[in-house]
């Protein structure tokens, strides 16, 4: 079976909504701390952490009202209607907040879709409202990430499972590993040059139809050998 596994920032949405929010909620600080996660002097979890913990009030509606500024690429859901209609599963994978990627989802009519986020938490904090962050899906082994992407491929595929991984950055960079097929975009595009994984450039969710179409045309919807024997290897430690 095909599964596709997408990125949510910067590719479901051409935006980075949650570095957009922080820059928007906490400018004093917000690109200061990002500079470290972006140089590798702080890892994802203390990157979300500590720019949650800058924003000074946050509640859950002006969180939404920021939230619905922002839509799915107008391809993305003809391309998941596809998707269905081959009885290949989509699944979102994001290291953001699941408060935006869900509101933003439904926005887009797909609300029903299966998602994995890290999860916004609003409480009261001094007679304030303030945003933190749990990382409900994070890999204990792993300091990188808050939401383990690899760990969502490795327990929802098949061994003869053909996956595919739609991204665009950081958070991508370990999921690609255990993909069989890779579309990639922006800087992802030079870490699968470096790691010397294959991949396939695209421009939008239409572009990826058109590749998978072609390749199942050409019967070249197969497992690359590298990316079975990591999952296996995942879950054969697990």
């Amino acid at each position: 079976m095909l599964r596709v596994y997408c990125d949510f920032d910067g590719t479901i949405v051409r935006e980075d909504v949650g570095n957009r929010f922080f820059r928007a909620f906490a400018p004093a600080d917000a690109e200061r701390i990002v500079v470290g996660y972006l140089e590798g002097t702080m890892n994802a979890r203390d990157c979300l952490t500590q720019e949650c913990a800058a924003v000074p009030r946050m509640d859950r509606p002006t969180f939404e009202r920021f939230a619905d500024g922002f839509h799915v690429d107008p391809t993305f859901a003809p391309f998941v209607q596809w998707c269905r209609g081959q009885a290949v599963p989509v699944m979102v994978l994001s290291d953001g907040l699941d408060a935006y990627v869900g509101r933003i989802l439904a926005g887009g009519g797909l609300s029903d879709l299966p998602f994995a986020a890290n999860r916004a938490v609003f409480g009261e904090a001094g007679g304030v409202t303030k945003l933190s962050v749990e990382f409900p899906y994070r890999d204990e082994a792993c300091e990188l990430c808050g939401n383990c992407k690899r760990n969502h491929i490795v327990t929802t595929s098949g061994d003869d499972d053909v996956v595919v991984y739609v991204g665009d950055g950081i958070s991508d960079r370990c999921p690609v590993r255990y993909a069989d097929i890779v579309f990639a975009r922006r800087s992802l595009i030079a870490y699968c040059q470096e790691q010397n994984i294959t991949y396939h450039t695209f421009e939008d969710f239409a572009e990826v139809r058109w590749r998978l179409e072609r390749l199942k045309l050409e019967k070249r919807l197969r497992q690359r050998r590298e990316a079975a024997v990591a999952r296996r290897a995942v879950f054969l430690q697990g």
